[in-house]
């Protein structure tokens, strides 16, 4: 189990964080309208201590209790090591409830977040970007073998089995945070380096160091992956370009390459098609379906939706409901 302790002002603690966050929320149906970006939120507030080095950015995260579902994205991908409380993370296809003791990493896109108040959840996150695994890579090449990893059948966020290793890192970066004075920068970078070339060592982080041999194909694999993980997230064009470090124009270029069509219309429809499943294989409502396809609102869903099928969302999961029943 990871010991307890603050390094960072808390979320939930602290108006500035807590007006940060809850800015991106409607006041009445508290559905979000915009995604948070996580890494953007902790790295430019004045109010966290929190350790950089490099392109690595070590923080603590204590979940206000103002809001119970989140919507969340980090242009990186980071570690978070669970030390107190009960949370879930939501990719498109799966749900992955965490307590204390347990290690997730996030690859970097977009997430829904539950927060349960059974104890104050308080996790260390560790935000890794591509570039910082690339160049780690590029110095140890010997790890690639050669071969590109096809990573299609993972999804966005790997659940890691807590072991010696990791929990080693954890107390050695735990140290580091105790004392008075910062840490030396390239002690804590080596420290990192040891993790990344320890969990090449060990089989049971397959799935992880698969991803990160990943990150060194090319631009469109990359871009692909990106946009198969995070279509139902209500994301703007740009922050898609973000995610797969492009530029607007060099993105909408190589979409266009790759998938024969615009992102825009390539997000439409695989909104729709999302939604059309939920619709048709659950009883959530149409707004929680709309929410959870990415579409900005619920009139907006049902407007394309109409568009699209000739009927509105609940009238179409009505007749698909009455044709069944007539069938059987």
């Amino acid at each position: 189990m990871f010991r307890k302790f603050c390094w960072v002002a808390a979320f939930s603690l602290d108006k500035l964080a807590v007006d940060l966050l809850s800015s991106a929320f409607h006041p009445v149906t508290r559905h979000p309208t915009a995604m948070i970006n996580l890494y953007s939120a902790i790295k430019q507030s004045d109010v966290f201590r929190k350790l950089e080095v490099n392109e690595l950015l070590f923080a603590e995260y204590t979940c206000m209790r103002e809001e119970t579902k989140l919507g969340i994205w980090s242009d990186n991908n980071y570690f978070a090591f669970i030390t107190s409380g009960k949370k879930a993370w939501r990719t498109i296809y799966h749900t992955y409830e965490v307590n204390e003791g347990d290690i997730l990493f996030i690859k970097k896109g977009a997430n829904l977040t539950h927060q349960f108040f059974d104890d104050e959840f308080c996790a260390i996150f560790i935000f890794t970007p591509d570039e910082f695994i690339k160049s780690f890579l590029e110095k140890n090449p010997a790890l690639l073998n050669g071969k590109e990893k096809d990573i299609s059948s993972q999804d966005a966020i790997i659940r890691l089995q807590p072991d010696e290793l990791l929990e080693n890192y954890y107390r050695s970066i735990q140290s580091y945070l105790f004392l008075s004075e910062q840490p030396n920068k390239e002690l804590v970078k080596l420290k990192f380096d040891e993790l990344l070339l320890s969990l090449f060592s060990n089989n049971a982080h397959k799935q992880l160091t698969d991803y990160f041999v990943s990150l060194c194909q090319n631009q469109l694999y990359q871009m692909s992956r990106v946009m198969e993980q995070n279509f139902a997230y209500n994301l703007k064009v740009e922050e898609f370009a973000r995610l797969c470090h492009m530029s607007l124009s060099t993105f909408k270029k190589s979409f266009k390459q790759y998938y024969h069509t615009t992102p825009g219309i390539w997000l439409k429809d695989k909104k729709l098609d999302h939604a059309l499943h939920q619709l048709l294989t659950s009883d959530q409502s149409i707004s929680r379906i709309s929410f959870e396809s990415g579409f900005e609102d619920t009139s907006h869903f049902i407007r394309v939706f109409k568009q699209k099928h000739g009927l509105t969302p609940l009238q179409y999961r009505q007749k698909c409901s009455t044709f069944a029943k007539v069938k059987v």
